[in-house]
């Protein structure tokens, strides 16, 4: 009896002791895997199989891929297609540089989840006909992150195409988007849950940012320096948008053009503890009516400003100016004072630093 019992222990040992390892084992292997999915193809350098163009590698990739583009043969003068959930990823944005060479978009992606980062990107077209931009994004969900965007017509410019649904959820983040000829970032339709974040935008031709086209609504413009774009810091046209924390300076009147650090057309957003330094005109909003009762609501459904900094400490309420524009008849039109308040004006600059 005592030698069954042994031997039946004996056995449950050595299959507790078989188990162990090979448990051990694997979990071990799923740990080591990888945590970013897909292959690197890479572009440049001097690597066997490497790339030559970055259209070639794009052309080869597929979803959850990377292409790597080093900066040893940079400028690479090509203008992109991609339509795949890719990372585009260059090696250094300071001397990685995708020339569009005055022609098409330096950059066009249509499609969702695209990642572009740490390229210089520049001359999308501007001369004659060609209009275009360095980044034009037809899709959603995409992340452009750590360039510098310059010297093109257009810098990024978001869309889906004519009568398609409202873009949503990109992702704009810690580029220099510069001297490009008309507008740093746009929106050629209205957009949806983006966020443009921890950018410096200067020394563009007309706006800095223009959320323009139809109503865009609920995206977040925070962390920013806007700085001496020739006509307005921010233009925003929709409602439930956020603008907070961002630095807007130095827009100044020239040659006729405004002057104005933020501007909102629509109701309903709100724009708090930014600082409005030196600008011709700090803030105005607008809004246009249809009939009285579109007046009257937004006499109720105001913007929301509040605690921003308004270039010297204030002791009283900063009032903004702006105007109904109401069209009671095909011949009679009405502009309506439309003003809001600061009531909370902070008594200095807040410490935004912009970029990571």
């Amino acid at each position: 009896m005592k030698k069954g019992v042994i031997c039946v222990l004996v056995c449950m040992l050595m299959i507790v002791g078989t188990i162990i390892p090979v448990s051990g084992t694997t979990l071990l292997v799923k740990t080591s895997q990888p945590m970013t999915m897909g292959n690197i193809l890479y572009v440049g350098g001097s690597g066997p199989n490497n790339y030559t163009r970055i259209q070639d590698a794009v052309n080869d990739a597929t979803t959850g891929d990377t292409v790597f583009v080093y900066d040893e043969s940079s400028p690479y003068w090509e203008n992109l297609y991609v339509t795949k959930s890719i990372t585009l990823s260059g090696e250094d944005r300071n001397t990685t540089i995708i020339n569009g060479k005055n022609v098409r978009e330096t950059i066009l992606i249509k499609g969702d989840s695209v990642t572009i980062k740490g390229f210089t990107i520049q001359h999308g077209g501007w001369l004659g006909w060609w209009k275009k931009e360095g980044i034009l994004i037809r899709g959603n969900s995409s992340t452009i992150q750590g360039n510098i965007i310059q010297n093109n017509y257009i810098g990024i410019a978001l869309t889906n195409g004519p009568c398609y649904y409202q873009p949503h959820h990109h992702l704009i983040i810690n580029n220099i988007i510069q001297s490009n000829r008309l507008i740093g970032i746009t929106s050629r339709i209205g957009i949806t849950n983006c966020n443009i974040s921890r950018n410096l935008i200067t020394e563009n031709g007309e706006y800095g940012i223009g959320l323009s086209g139809t109503i865009s609504s609920e995206n977040t413009i925070i962390h920013n320096i806007i700085s001496g774009n020739h006509n307005h810091g921010i233009v925003v046209v929709g409602t439930w948008n956020t603008i907070i924390e961002n630095t807007v300076q130095n827009h100044k009147r020239m040659m006729g053009l405004k002057g104005i650090g933020i501007e909102i057309i629509g109701s309903n957003n709100s724009i708090i503890r930014n600082n409005l330094i030196n600008n011709s005109r700090h803030a105005f909003q607008k809004e246009y009516a249809q009939n009285s009762a579109d007046v009257d609501n937004l006499t109720k459904e105001n913007n929301v400003w509040d605690a921003n900094y308004w270039d010297q400490p204030l002791t009283e309420p900063k009032r903004i100016d702006g105007r109904i524009f109401y069209e009671r008849h095909i011949f009679i039109s009405l502009s309506i004072p439309w003003l809001a308040f600061d009531s909370h004006p902070a008594q200095e600059p807040y410490d935004i630093s912009g970029m990571s």
